[in-house]
């Protein structure tokens, strides 16, 4: 997956964990106990940022959307209008 989809991959398991193991450290120094059910997959990258210093803005911040991505959305919108006022026209003629 990290290969196909690199940026999914670093979203989904390498952000996410340093985002739980930084809530479960927080929660620990918060409490006596913890307990957490965590899936196989985020163990191991938990257990490498386990009290690693974590910038917790940067992973609640949505980065804003790459130009391409943007221009895909206009262009698509753009379509999608142009498309439905040529099947409108069609039936009124």
């Amino acid at each position: 997956m990290s290969k196909t989809l690199p940026t999914v991959m670093e979203t989904l398991v390498h952000e996410r964990d340093q985002y739980m193991s930084y809530t479960l450290l927080k929660g620990a120094s918060e409490s006596r106990t913890v307990v957490a059910v965590v899936g196989r997959m985020h163990l191991e990258g938990m257990k490498n940022n386990w009290k690693q210093p974590v910038n917790i803005e940067d992973l609640q911040t949505i980065p804003p959307p790459k130009p391409i991505v943007l221009a895909i959305k206009i262009f698509t919108y753009v379509g999608v209008v142009v498309a439905g006022v040529a099947i409108i026209s069609s039936f009124c003629l």
